[in-house]
């Protein structure tokens, strides 16, 4: 055993580094980050448009790979994730969406206390600087900068006027009190740089005598004792060490890796786990069960002319716009490349949308060139009320063996369904002028593709994840959850976990900000404390 702290924190992503951060703001204690990966050095990490590039390469991320997915005719699903200082928010897209006021409240009728809406919006306050300044919904002087994204080249103005040829109207502010409606994309960028949990707030903290950041520190197990978490066994520099935690361990290693990392230290259920060859410390079936993600699938178009961003990426262009991002953090490189949310719901009666649509002003698989491509524009289209869930094992004793994922889409046909709704909806849109007279045909599914059960076949063959793993260490009153509502795991003292993992269900949207938000709410109940609820007009 090396000598101790007071907090030790496994995972340095959207939750963990926020959780490290904020319990380091106390002198008189000291916490300890454990990160797999390395730090967030690269520069394609920080420009904003290059960000397909980091999720799906080798810069910072594990790529793992889902189980044959039934639902999919059998596909195996990429799924990227970071390893890196910021985790996932190191190469995420940079949406910064809440979810639905709702989500919340539901989960504080689940009996989740200080969980419901009034009570979580102090901490998405508390963690942002938005662009429209502080007000009822939005803090003015957090860490994380969130921006609009505006441009000429983001093709927003016809997009706007399609939308609400459509049906669908304006709405200045998805955080606000309503969510339905198109809006410009807002992202966590500033000032042309991507601004990831380890940006926002590991940096402005490194410095801190009582923080230790280790990274390439990759996590073997927690070490129980007693039915107590009392430190983490780590290997670094092919040196196994051992550290102990005079108060508490936070597991933050995601929706993935927190499951993985509780069940290498024999908590799960006890049977898999001696399958497994791992002796069970505490049986707790539920780790690693009631997996969800968001399901995906594209809808592109080909466009008349040269709109969009396709023509920034021509080889001569892009050197010429990356320098100027180098140089000044501007220009096309600066952008997302997402121009828009679209929030809808499929039928009547519901109380919140259920559908999603993010806009995009290039192809889904835009790359550089030098023989012209044809210009397109492209729509991720997504099902928001999934009922699906899927699971995550371990598939050795080896910490180094990615987990095994199975994410189960599709298996409720509701879910199906509402893709289909998605779909007519992107389409209903790009068919309304002026957007229609920059297009010269469907691309992705193709205009042939009609009839809801060619819809629904074109989904499973094409469909993939939106990459937004959730739900597998769930929070609940019930004795089958893993966490309770103060994020403790249940029948272990001295141990918590704090990110997408304990999330019931998954908010309606993008949710990294609810990942920062839960490592806001999860550093206040670890010191006893809480901000007061606020219910805005």
């Amino acid at each position: 055993m090396t000598a101790g702290y007071d907090f030790i924190v496994v995972g340095s992503g959207s939750s963990g580094a926020v959780v490290a951060a904020r319990l380091s703001e106390d002198p008189s204690v000291s916490v300890l980050l454990l990160e797999a990966g390395p730090r967030d050095q690269h520069p394609l990490q920080l420009m904003p448009l290059a960000f397909p590039r980091v999720a799906m390469g080798r810069i910072g991320t594990w790529q793992f790979e889902s189980e044959p997915e039934p639902g999919l005719h059998g596909r195996r699903l990429a799924i990227p994730r970071g390893r890196t200082l910021g985790g996932t928010s190191s190469i995420n897209a940079m949406i910064a969406i809440r979810g639905n006021r709702r989500d919340y409240d539901d989960w504080a009728a689940q009996g989740l206390a200080g969980w419901s809406y009034a009570e979580v919006l102090p901490y998405f306050k508390k963690l942002e600087t938005h662009w429209g300044g502080a007000g009822p919904y939005h803090g003015g002087d957090g860490p994380v900068h969130i921006s609009r994204m505006e441009g000429p080249d983001l093709l927003w103005e016809p997009l706007l006027a399609a939308a609400n040829a459509a049906g669908v109207r304006y709405r200045d502010d998805p955080n606000g009190p309503e969510q339905d409606g198109i809006s410009r994309m807002e992202s966590t960028v500033y000032h042309g740089l991507r601004v990831s949990s380890a940006r926002a707030y590991l940096y402005p903290a490194k410095d801190r005598t009582n923080l230790t950041i280790e990274t390439r520190a990759l996590v073997q197990r927690i070490v129980v004792r007693g039915g107590r978490a009392i430190g983490v066994q780590f290997v670094k520099r092919g040196q196994l060490l051992t550290v102990i935690a005079n108060e508490e361990v936070v597991l933050s290693a995601g929706a993935y890796g927190s499951p993985q990392v509780l069940m290498l230290s024999g908590i799960g259920a006890a049977d898999e786990l001696r399958g497994a060859g791992i002796e069970p410390v505490h049986d707790l079936p539920a780790v690693g069960r009631n997996l969800a993600d968001h399901p995906n699938i594209i809808n592109e178009y080909d466009l008349v002319g040269d709109e969009g961003l396709t023509r920034h990426l021509r080889a001569d262009r892009a050197a010429r716009a990356a320098a100027r991002w180098f140089a000044r953090q501007s220009g096309p490189f600066a952008y997302t490349g997402t121009s828009a949310n679209v929030f809808a719901r499929s039928k009547g009666g519901l109380d919140r949308p259920d559908l999603q649509m993010m806009a995009l002003p290039l192809s889904g698989d835009a790359r550089l060139w030098v023989r012209k491509p044809v210009s397109r524009v492209s729509v991720r289209t997504g099902y928001l009320a999934q009922k699906s869930r899927g699971w995550v094992k371990l598939r050795s004793a080896d910490p180094r063996e990615p987990p095994r994922i199975f994410l189960n889409l599709f298996a409720e046909p509701g879910d199906l369904t509402g893709m289909v709704h998605a779909l007519r909806l992107s389409r209903s849109i790009y068919a309304q002028s002026p957007l229609r007279e920059l297009i010269a045909r469907e691309n992705l599914p193709g205009a042939e593709v009609q009839g809801d059960a060619d819809l629904a076949e074109y989904i499973r063959r094409h469909a993939t994840h939106r990459a937004h793993p959730a739900g597998s260490c769930r929070m609940g009153t019930e004795s089958d959850a893993v966490v309770d509502a103060e994020l403790r795991v249940r029948g272990i003292d001295g141990l918590r976990v704090a990110d997408a993992s304990i999330m019931p269900a998954l908010p309606r949207g993008n949710p990294n900000l609810a990942c920062m938000m839960i490592g806001e709410k999860a550093a206040d109940l670890i010191l006893g404390r809480t901000l007061p609820s606020e219910t805005p007009e």
